[in-house]
């Protein structure tokens, strides 16, 4: 993930345009969907559809053009996209409360069957998400089991992770709940490759977008800050989101039924929080913050 510092962030801006007024507004309209309370304009359109790439530069010029990200084949969910493509303003971004590892396993139990990421029909199914609160702030207090730069997206326009940072990616950050897994992370920091399968298995995936990094965090988000606080408790905060795109048993361990899919399974849920809008860390030497604990620090400003 490369460092988005002033200076890139500016060197970037200058080679594409403004945003689109139409995509900035579609991606500024937080997602709340109907069953949930919102104001008029606010809801995410419904109507919105995949979309055929031609050459994008960067992710500034992704999400300038294509609220719902592009592919080349324009086969992907464009509504869970434009779902995932928020911009949501950190200072409006309040919590609905805070969830726990069985909160999400609740929600991927009481997910509708009929959600298929073969089908790409998220969008049929919004209400019932919405009931289950999709498209809403939600937060969670956890531990940091690891951090990933992705790879190529429909989302992101398929842009390829080109430098050390990902600046054209989201980050794909775990979080677990289990705080001595999370000691011997911090005490053993060589044991985190060989434990990867067992850390991904146990954590929820919570997903820093490239456009909202670069609109909201100043350079704060990065991944060489993030690989600094693996094992540390983290507070995060971020639109509850279902990634139907997962919701299969050979991938959610939620709902992994055989031998074989929970050896194959790599998240413990489907629901992730995407966009994330607050990352906190805990900045004491116990690693033990409440809620409203005041040794909440950004992520630019942990002590070592």
């Amino acid at each position: 993930m490369p460092e988005n510092d002033g200076g890139s962030n500016h060197s970037v801006a200058r080679r594409v345009a403004p945003f689109a007024p139409l995509a900035l507004g579609l991606l500024l309209s937080r997602a709340i969907i109907p069953g949930q309370p919102s104001a008029p304009g606010t809801e995410a359109p419904t109507d919105v559809a995949a979309a055929h790439c031609d050459e994008v530069t960067d992710f500034l010029d992704c999400h300038s053009r294509y609220p719902t990200g592009c592919s080349q084949a324009a086969q992907y969910d464009a509504y869970l996209n434009l779902l995932k493509n928020q911009l949501i303003p950190p200072a409006g971004a309040e919590p609905v409360r805070f969830l726990t590892l069985n909160d999400f396993e609740g929600f991927d139990h009481q997910t509708p069957a009929g959600l298929n990421p073969r089908m790409k029909n998220h969008v049929e199914f919004k209400d019932d998400l919405a009931r289950l609160g999709e498209g809403n702030i939600f937060a969670v207090i956890g531990y940091l089991y690891y951090a990933q730069r992705t790879g190529a997206e429909s989302s992101n326009c398929q842009l390829a992770r080109d430098d050390d940072e990902g600046t054209n990616v989201d980050y794909h950050v775990g979080i677990g709940f289990d705080a001595d897994v999370a000691a011997n992370l911090r005490t053993n920091p060589q044991s985190r490759r060989s434990q990867q399968k067992a850390l991904s298995q146990s954590s929820i995936v919570v997903e820093m977008t490239p456009h909202f990094r670069y609109h909201f965090e100043n350079g704060k988000w990065t991944n060489e800050n993030l690989q600094k606080v693996v094992g540390r408790q983290v507070k995060v905060v971020g639109q509850l989101l279902n990634d139907s795109e997962h919701n299969l048993p050979g991938q959610n361990c939620a709902i992994a039924a055989s031998s074989q899919e929970k050896l194959s399974c790599w998240r413990a849920s489907a629901w992730e929080l995407h966009p994330v809008t607050q990352f906190l860390v805990c900045n004491n030497a116990s690693q033990s913050c409440g809620p409203n604990s005041t040794d909440w620090a950004e992520l630019d400003q942990v002590k070592p």
